[in-house]
């Protein structure tokens, strides 16, 4: 997984995911009595990774109505509440405050989306304006912490630019810049970029590989 991400710029805690997206499957078909703790497990991991209020909310109530004696007692004779699976985002996507969908997984789609629909009601004139590459963190679109991104995104585009806002899960952007602000030619689509993440373009606050971050914005 570790040079996986080196290579691709895909994080860890996407093939952690991945994992933990398949064992539940397998375990099912295990007596119930011998595989719940680990299917418990498995699912209370992939809510907290998932990281947003409403995967936070069905983690407690899953562990409540199994592991808390209180919430135990005041469940007896009563049907449990369904575990429902977690709302897992893609580790790397495109990502607009007033989207109908969530995230784009490809700038083809964002751009219909944007140029078609949103441009024209904002008033931006798309053929012109500048267009803008966002780089966000992940953490803050699960958490809904996202005050700053969409304050920022509103101005700009109050001013008249266009923006394609970008997440990843990990400390390397190279693969997301690649694949989202470059047209199918390998042609430039942004204007310029702005880093919000409080990071370097490639690595953390132990160590950046600049010479990467300078060849992919090259």
């Amino acid at each position: 997984m570790k040079k996986k991400k080196q290579e691709d710029g895909s994080s860890f805690e996407e093939g952690m995911l991945k994992l933990l997206r398949t064992l539940p499957k397998v375990l099912k078909f295990l007596p119930s009595d011998k595989a719940a703790d680990a299917r418990t497990f498995m699912m209370s991991f992939q809510y907290w990774l998932g990281g947003s209020p409403e995967n936070l909310e069905s983690m407690l109530v899953m562990l409540g109505q199994d592991y808390v004696p209180q919430v135990k007692d005041n469940m007896k004779g009563k049907e449990k509440v369904a575990a429902v699976d977690p709302v897992l985002l893609p580790d790397k996507a495109i990502w607009h405050p007033v989207a109908p969908s969530i995230v784009f997984e490809n700038n083809v789609d964002y751009f219909n989306w944007y140029n078609n629909e949103f441009c024209a009601e904002a008033g931006i004139d798309a053929k012109t304006a500048p267009t803008i590459g966002l780089v966000l963190q992940k953490s803050h679109i699960n958490t809904k912490d996202d005050t700053h991104y969409v304050s920022l995104i509103s101005e700009l585009e109050s001013r008249g630019a266009r923006v394609v806002p970008i997440y990843s899960g990990g400390l390397d952007f190279s693969g997301p810049i690649e694949d989202y602000f470059y047209d199918p030619a390998g042609r430039p689509i942004v204007d310029t970029i702005v880093n919000l993440t409080g990071f370097a373009l490639v690595g953390g606050p132990a160590s950046q590989d600049h010479a990467k971050a300078a060849k992919v914005l090259k």
